[in-house]
């Protein structure tokens, strides 16, 4: 069986606010960018991609397990495009972060840090990848590519 990762729509934001609650996290917005992995109709996981004083953060990022974890960073990875990313991992998923292209930073912004303090986890950045599709041709893109694999 195959997952394949699309862009959620936002009546789909709706059916994930259950999913984020039980994991203790805000629902998606319609400020959001929501990546959903699939397989076979049914959800595997779902990352939300926000922007949030000034920086491009993952918030909310929920995987079945570290394959589904996995395929949702390296397609967020296509879709952030040349933009520096910040996120908060536990350490037991560091290695998979490390694996997508994310560095352990910290000097992260002060917000960050404090929020990764109160709550035992890892600020991480993926810093901006030289030969990365700009951000542009990506949204030009989008259209003629709803669903990845």
């Amino acid at each position: 069986m195959t997952t394949t990762v699309r862009l959620a729509s936002p009546p789909e934001y709706r059916q994930l606010a259950e999913r984020y609650a039980a994991q203790g996290l805000p629902p998606p917005t319609l400020a959001d960018m929501v990546l959903l992995a699939e397989e076979d109709g049914a959800i595997r996981g779902a990352l939300r991609v926000v922007m949030a004083r000034g920086l491009m953060r993952l918030d909310g990022v929920i995987a079945q397990d570290d394959e589904v974890l996995a395929l949702l960073l390296q397609q967020a990875g296509r879709w952030i495009g040349r933009e520096a990313c910040w996120t908060l991992a536990s350490a037991a998923n560091l290695p998979v972060y490390l694996a997508a292209g994310f560095e352990v930073d910290e000097c992260a912004p002060d917000t960050l840090r404090v929020e990764a303090v109160a709550r035992g986890l890892l600020t991480l950045l993926r810093p901006v990848v030289e030969d990365a599709v700009s951000t542009e041709a990506i949204a030009l893109g989008a259209s003629a590519s709803p669903t990845l694999h």
